[in-house]
């Protein structure tokens, strides 16, 4: 069976031929960390959703497709799905014209050229990204199910005698720099990819997933749901956060409950709050409905997106949302929503110059020898353009 991933269904269509009424995923839902990306290439846990999909299909006669084949053994579905054995097993046994449903969520559906329309409701739970906060709230209980796929029998490591560590349950890739830290797995896994450092004085709670090259500065603490992608440096107080690739939180200040994008950057001394003086849940601005959301979450941070910049000292408030391409330089708190380049110093916010934007952007890149991407660039370009 082919699988086709989707970042918006037809919801109309689908409500017409089934007679009810449906939602689905829309991929401005995720905004601003799928602004020029796929849902599928987001991290949580340890994998990104596109990784578990290919780790899973091994286990099932399935070939996923990257095009729109309007074939009958084709299956619709959603890309903000997180797999599972159990949800495989229901999408590869849809008939022709069936559509998986969840509590009225459309998750997949078989292509079929006409005719009527049945549906199906999914038995099991299923793990979606529905909204920017599932991103840290799911880390944890990610990292968890990735390190028993990556990880099937876990061995203790030998390490240095000036570090500690408790519980069984770590995995390192090799050519792990560390000493004088402190490592506790008892309450969840900690998984560590190649070429890591983590400095003296560190101490890191599971679950916990340090990407390929991860710099952790010396005194830093993570209290785990945590997950550090390639080459970022962090350093400060962490918990319940994700943090994307080549982004850096490398100086004192707390981050928690929140999701920083790829090649971020945080000022010394920035610091989120998560939770609100009243204890009343946190509302978000979401860009699919234009407006704000309440999460029904009394814990919940900042969301920043890719290549987004924010000077020393900066303050931000519960749920927070920032777009990608920002330059945000003052030290009261920012408005609880920053839109995609904007330029923010001195209590103003105005655009931040694209042109100068991009000479920026191919410097950081070249800082890392890494080469901006002609996608990238197109995508950006469309993005400042809407």
């Amino acid at each position: 069976m082919k699988v086709f991933f989707v970042d918006c269904f037809d919801t109309i269509q689908l409500s017409d031929r089934l007679n009810s009424p449906l939602t689905s995923f829309d991929k401005k839902n995720l905004y601003p960390f799928t602004c020029i990306k796929s849902c599928l290439d987001l991290r949580v846990g340890i994998l990104t959703l596109r990784e578990k999909w290919q780790k899973i299909s091994l286990k099932f006669d399935i070939e996923i497709i990257d095009r729109d084949e309007e074939e009958e053994d084709v299956v619709w579905v959603s890309e903000n799905i997180i797999p599972s054995d159990l949800l495989l097993d229901s999408i590869l046994h849809l008939n022709c014209g069936e559509v998986l449903l969840k509590d009225g969520y459309i998750l997949a559906w078989r292509f079929k050229y006409e005719g009527v329309y049945s549906w199906r409701e999914l038995a099991e739970e299923v793990n979606l990204l529905k909204g920017i906060e599932d991103l840290f709230l799911l880390s944890g209980p990610e990292i968890r199910i990735d390190f028993n796929l990556l990880v099937t029998a876990p061995v203790k490591p030998v390490v240095s005698a000036t570090n500690q560590l408790l519980g069984e349950a770590f995995y390192f890739a090799g050519n792990l720099h560390m000493e004088c830290a402190s490592l506790n797995s008892n309450d969840g896994p900690i998984y560590i990819d190649e070429d890591v450092t983590i400095m003296e004085g560190a101490h890191l709670r599971g679950p916990l997933y340090l990407g390929k090259g991860a710099v952790v500065k010396m005194g830093t603490t993570i209290y785990g749901n945590v997950s550090i992608g390639k080459q970022s440096v962090v350093g400060g107080e962490i918990g319940h956060s994700v943090i994307g690739d080549f982004s850096a939180k490398g100086h004192y200040g707390y981050l928690g409950c929140s999701v920083i994008g790829d090649w971020c950057n945080l000022g010394a001394g920035t610091s989120n709050s998560n939770l609100k003086n009243n204890l009343k849940t946190v509302s978000i601005y979401d860009y699919g409905l234009g407006g704000f959301r309440d999460t029904g979450l009394l814990k919940c941070g900042a969301f920043i997106g890719d290549f987004t910049r924010l000077g020393i000292n900066s303050s931000l408030n519960t749920g927070t949302v920032i777009g990608i391409g920002s330059m945000l330089a003052d030290t009261s708190f920012y408005a609880k929503f920053v839109p995609s380049f904007a330029w923010v110093f001195d209590g103003t916010v105005q655009s931040y110059e694209f042109d100068k934007f991009m000479e920026y952007l191919e410097a950081l890149f070249a800082s890392k020898n890494e080469e901006l991407s002609e996608r990238v660039k197109k995508e950006l370009n469309q993005l400042n353009n809407t």
